[in-house]
C-alpha cells in the first residue's frame, strides 16, 4: 500500500529509481510513494546548477492506484512524468529544485489533486501559482518568493510557515477557506536556512493585505482574483502577532471583524523586535492612514461578531503578562459569550509581576458560563494560589 525509499544518487543515474517506480505501480499497485535522495543534500546547489534532475518517462506516475507522491532532495526539471495523473491527490516536495512553470504544469496535469506541500525550494521557484478547482490544502514553508497567486474554489486550508515574499504580492481567491495558518517558525528542520527569521515576511503585513487594510476607501481590485473578504468563512486561525504592539493589535481586531464564523483561534506572541529591526522599520505610511489608540483598544471598538457568537477555543502562547498582552484575554473573558476554553501558555521569562497580573484573569466576571481558563506556567515554574491549589 505504501513504500518509502531512501537511496543514493547513483541509484537514480543507474536507472534503478525508474525500475522501482514501474514495479511498485504496475505490480504492487501502491497508493503512496516517497523518495529521498540521501546524498543529494550535500551537493544540492552544484547538482542543481549542472542540470541533474528527475528525468523520467512521460506519465510514469499515471497509475490508477497511486494517490500520494513525496520527493525530498530532488531536482524536478520537467512535468512530463506527471502527465495524466488523474488519481494523484497528494504531492509533497521537500528541498527540491523546481521552476515556477514546472510546478504550475504539474498541478494542472493532476486533475484531482487535493493536497500540495512545497518546502525549502531553491531560488528557481520565483512564484507559486495555483489555478485549480480541486486543491483543498496548500502548505508552503521556507520559500523566498516574488509572489503567491491562488485561485481555487475548493481551497479549505492554507498554511504559510517561515515565508519571505512581498505581502502585497499575495493574491488569494478562496471563498471557501476554512483554515488559515501564518507563522514565522519553521515546522520542519531546514539545513539550508533559506529564510532567516529576521528576513521573513511579518505576519502582520500579510494580514494587512489579506484584509485590504492598506488599500484606499474607493479602491477597486485590478485583479479579478482578489477576494474582498478572505476570512468570511474561516473556522480556524493560527498566527504570530505581538500583542504589545498597538498596530498589530488593531490589525487583529480588524481581522476578527472580518471573521464571521471563527471557532478556534491560536496566537503565538512573537519576541520583541531587535533594536536594529525596530530602527529600520518604516511605519510612517501606515500610521498616516490608521488611527492607533494608545490605550484600551478593545474597549473603544465595537464588539466583533465572532467573539460574541461563534468563538469557542482560544490559545495564546508566549504570554508574559505585560499590560498590552492583558487587554485581549480580558476582552475575551468578559465578552466571549460562547467561549468554552481559553489557554494561556506563559513564556519562559515570565516575571513575578506578570504572573500576578495573569492570575488576576481568573477573578474576572465571565460572559460564558461554560468557559474553562487554563493558565500554563513555564515548565520550570510552579505556581501556587493563595488557597494552595495550582492553576
Amino acid at each position: 500500500m505504501s513504500c518509502r525509499i531512501v537511496h543514493l544518487s547513483n541509484s537514480y543515474r543507474s536507472g534503478d529509481v525508474e525500475k522501482w517506480i514501474k514495479y511498485l505501480t504496475s505490480e504492487k499497485k501502491v497508493q503512496e510513494l516517497a523518495f529521498l535522495c540521501d546524498d543529494f543534500q550535500h551537493e544540492f546547489y552544484p547538482v542543481s546548477l549542472y542540470g541533474w534532475g528527475l528525468n523520467l518517462p512521460s506519465g510514469i506516475f499515471s497509475c490508477r492506484t497511486l494517490q500520494s507522491l513525496e520527493f525530498t532532495n530532488y531536482g524536478i526539471r520537467f512535468h512530463r512524468p506527471f502527465h495524466h495523473c488523474h488519481n494523484l491527490k497528494t504531492l509533497k516536495l521537500y528541498y527540491c529544485d523546481i521552476r515556477t512553470e514546472t510546478l504550475e504544469a504539474i498541478v494542472s496535469s493532476c486533475d484531482f489533486m487535493e493536497h500540495l506541500s512545497v518546502c525549502s525550494s531553491t531560488s528557481s521557484l520565483k512564484q507559486v501559482r495555483i489555478f485549480s478547482q480541486t486543491v483543498k490544502t496548500v502548505e508552503l514553508e521556507s520559500l523566498d518568493l516574488e509572489g503567491i497567486y491562488l485561485s481555487t474554489q475548493s481551497l479549505g486550508a492554507l498554511v504559510l510557515h517561515s515565508m519571505k515574499f512581498p505581502a502585497k504580492s499575495l493574491v488569494i481567491h478562496a471563498p471557501n477557506l476554512r483554515v488559515f495558518t501564518a507563522t514565522r517558525k519553521p515546522i520542519t528542520k531546514n539545513p539550508y536556512n533559506f529564510t532567516r527569521p529576521s528576513k521573513q515576511t511579518k505576519i502582520a503585513e500579510i494580514l494587512e493585505y489579506c484584509t485590504h487594510l492598506l488599500t484606499p476607501v474607493n479602491y477597486k481590485a485590478s485583479d479579478p482574483m482578489e477576494d474582498p473578504n478572505l476570512f468570511k468563512n474561516l473556522r480556524e486561525l493560527t498566527i504570530d502577532l505581538d500583542l504589545n504592539d498597538r498596530r498589530e493589535m488593531l490589525i487583529l481586531c480588524i481581522v476578527l471583524q472580518r471573521c464571521l464564523s471563527l471557532h478556534q483561534l491560536e496566537i503565538n506572541i512573537e519576541e520583541s523586535r531587535s533594536q536594529i529591526e525596530e530602527a529600520t522599520r518604516d511605519y510612517s505610511s501606515v500610521n498616516s492612514r490608521l488611527p492607533y489608540p494608545e490605550t484600551k483598544l478593545w474597549e473603544q471598538r465595537e464588539l466583533c461578531d465572532c467573539i460574541t457568537f461563534t468563538l469557542r477555543q482560544v490559545s495564546i502562547k508566549g504570554f508574559n503578562g505585560k499590560d498590552g498582552e492583558m487587554e485581549f484575554p480580558r476582552h475575551l473573558i468578559t465578552k466571549g459569550a460562547k467561549l468554552e476554553r481559553l489557554e494561556i501558555w506563559c513564556n519562559h521569562d515570565w516575571s513575578s509581576e506578570g504572573g500576578k497580573a495573569t492570575l488576576g484573569l481568573l477573578s474576572l466576571p465571565r460572559s460564558s458560563i461554560d468557559v474553562s481558563i487554563l493558565l500554563k506556567p513555564p515548565p520550570n515554574l510552579l505556581v501556587v494560589l493563595e488557597d494552595g491549589s495550582q492553576p
